[in-house]
């Protein structure tokens, strides 16, 4: 499975012009990716939420990058491997 949305690197901007997406814009490939409502959380946190999806991408790359090195050190009755792969799946969409 592979990634099939907007390549990364995403950015966050907190300029965007509307008042409703509190929490900013996410912004990717020279396009506006998404505008985070803040709608019952406040700008704190809405700022904060549209940071960690600016870094989804360089997350989900590294995650990859780190479970194959690690796949090989794997004893077989740890499932920490099992986790990091259901994550991976959940962010490929699988």
């Amino acid at each position: 499975m592979e990634f099939k949305g907007t390549p990364g690197p995403w950015s966050h901007s907190d300029n965007h012009g509307l008042n409703e997406t509190v929490g900013g814009a996410i912004h990717g490939s020279g396009n506006t990716l998404c505008l985070v409502m803040g709608k019952g959380i406040g700008k704190e946190q809405a700022t904060a939420n549209a940071k960690l999806m600016a870094a989804a991408p360089e997350l989900l790359e590294q995650l990859i990058r780190l479970r194959n090195k690690i796949a090989g050190y794997r004893p077989d009755d740890d499932d920490h491997l099992d986790v990091v792969d259901a994550a991976i799946n959940k962010a490929l969409g699988g």
